[in-house]
């Protein structure tokens, strides 16, 4: 019986081989991101232009900007807003379909990657991924109604008028708690329904989830080991980058204390590969996730008893 320890080992082998797709994902979603900054990015700068204001953004955010900019470009916000929801709302399927590529990589790792195979296995199991994040969004409903909704009313309801303030806080925190741990549970099952999907060849997608459900359920310590190990590496990247980065020689550059004309570019570019590759290690760590999740599954259970 595989381990847990086992699977997560053998899950970042496979993201190490699976470099490719990372950079599929990586690419697909840097390109919906910019799509979705441009409109922000050119109303701020022809609104701001080469002001003095632009530098002072440049170092952080400014509430007075944002008040006479909110009040000279009525319905600017608002606009904004609703394109990125569009750019979300396209991301979440195109992040299904890419799925299903990057679990097919698994199948055959050591095979050369090439970019035509990946596309044709996006295409082979497309619908199923996206049937399983219909299912996703359902079961996300769900919780943010009953538990959110539901359950966190009932606990605004109930300690409304509790005199003791710590008390109320550890309910409302219960609640929160047990908010993420259920959005969690549901990324674990979906995560597992995806890898059945392409693991057992001809899954549908409503047997994949009911499969991975019960799955998750009799092997939750190990399921929620290969699930939080590596997406942990993911936020952990994000600390590393927050306290390694010189914010205060950055925002001395920016801020106008260059000691040349090219040090404010040179800053923002070299902050810019910084910030990307944490993202690429992000996708990296989502990858690995996928795969330690495929290796515990490969390792106990197999087609045939499928």
């Amino acid at each position: 019986m595989v381990t847990a320890r086992t699977a997560i080992r053998e899950g970042f082998r496979l993201g190490r081989r699976s470099r490719g797709a990372v950079w599929i994902l990586f690419g697909a979603n840097m390109l919906l991101a910019m799509i979705a900054a441009l409109p922000i990015f050119r109303g701020i700068f022809d609104f701001t232009s080469h002001s003095l204001m632009a530098r002072d953004l440049l170092t952080g955010f400014s509430f007075d900007w944002f008040t006479d900019f909110t009040f000279n470009r009525s319905g600017a916000i608002l606009q904004y807003a609703q394109f990125i929801m569009i750019m979300g709302m396209i991301a979440l399927p195109v992040n299904a379909i890419l799925a299903g590529g990057v679990l097919a990589r698994f199948q055959n790792p050591q095979e050369r990657f090439r970019l035509g195979g990946f596309f044709r296995d996006c295409g082979r199991y497309a619908w199923r991924m996206l049937w399983l994040m219909i299912f996703a969004l359902i079961a996300f409903w769900a919780v943010f109604h009953f538990v959110h909704s539901g359950l966190g009313g009932f606990v605004d309801r109930k300690t409304l008028y509790w005199m003791d303030d710590r008390t109320v806080f550890l309910a409302q925190l219960g609640v929160g708690l047990l908010l993420l741990l259920a959005l969690a549970f549901v990324n674990l099952v979906i995560d597992f329904a995806q890898v059945r999907v392409v693991y057992v060849e001809g899954a549908g997608a409503i047997d994949s989830l009911l499969a991975a459900l019960g799955f998750a359920i009799a092997r939750l310590p190990k399921a929620v080991a290969v699930y939080a190990v590596p997406s942990l590496g993911g936020l952990a990247l994000l600390g590393i980058y927050r306290l390694v980065t010189p914010w205060g020689l950055i925002n001395s550059s920016l801020g106008g204390n260059a000691r040349d004309a090219y040090e404010p570019a040179l800053v923002l570019a070299l902050l810019f590969i910084g910030q990307q590759l944490v993202m690429f290690g992000r996708y990296w760590f989502r990858v690995a996730t996928w795969a330690s999740e495929w290796s515990l599954y490969h390792g106990t259970r197999t087609p045939a008893q499928d």
